[in-house]
């Protein structure tokens, strides 16, 4: 396999010949030279689009995207939620609350059983059973990152792969194709969400830990932020995520 040092921007389907030249100007002409870079730093220069065609070919040979992130030990991010319940932001009941919810898989197992393509590969009124049999005898953690939060069922051989091999996707619903993972690493999985995973955590979660510790003063700024951390979405999420600002704002704490 070539290695990213190897590949040259110049072949980089999708990638303009005016962004190639941008590129080469700053003495870019691999994709290797690209991924010693910070790489929001390319948005300026040949633009956000641009920079996204740059980021998957980068990501497609193996190199990676490097952004901006925290630093932090267990130490910092404990620091960080004790101000939160110190800024009266959160409580600590608060807390221990959105931390059980998210360790409770809601409705995986029901979903599975109620799911048609399963139902037809067990006798009548065994599916739930043999669901919550599979249920209980998995680990409760990501088989991908280990974490025991935010778990949801995925297919470890996924539907598309069959359809790939001329054979019928509901063949992929068997309880010895799933496993759990997180939203995080399912989404990253995904043929559709090529940038997934390029962030150091969940949109979600960066989106108000920006605004919490950077405590940028205006949207562009905001925007800067996000994007330096490696978000890539479209600007209405940081539109509404600003909206936590505003309300902090009214009641003096912003």
């Amino acid at each position: 396999m070539t290695s990213v040092s190897e590949l040259k921007i110049s072949d980089v389907v999708g990638l303009s010949l005016k962004s190639v030249k941008k590129l080469r100007e700053i003495g870019h002409e691999t994709l290797g030279d690209v991924s010693l870079v910070e790489f929001h730093e390319f948005y300026p220069l040949i633009g956000f689009d641009q920079s996204k065609v740059l980021m998957r070919a980068l990501v497609k040979a193996g190199g990676t995207a490097r952004f901006s992130k925290p630093d932090w030990s267990e130490k910092d991010w404990s620091q960080f939620v004790h101000k939160l319940v110190h800024d009266e932001i959160v409580t600590w009941n608060e807390i221990a609350m959105a931390v059980c919810g998210e360790l409770n898989p809601p409705q995986v197992g029901t979903a599975i059983a109620s799911n048609s393509s399963f139902q037809a590969k067990f006798p009548r009124r065994e599916i739930m059973q043999n669901v919550m049999s599979w249920f209980y005898g998995q680990s409760g953690h990501c088989v991908s990152c280990g974490t025991r939060l935010f778990l949801e069922a995925d297919h470890i051989k996924s539907k598309q792969e069959f359809i790939e091999e001329g054979r019928d996707p509901r063949e992929a619903d068997t309880l010895d194709n799933l496993q759990l993972l997180c939203k995080r690493c399912n989404v990253i999985k995904r043929p559709s969400h090529k940038l997934g995973g390029i962030s150091f955590a969940p949109a979600q979660s960066i989106l108000i830990w920006i605004l919490l510790t950077k405590r940028p003063q205006t949207k562009s700024e905001f925007y800067r932020l996000c994007r330096s951390h490696g978000l890539t979405m479209a600007n209405i999420r940081f539109d509404e995520a600003w909206a936590f600002a505003e309300w902090l704002k009214r009641e003096g704490r912003y």
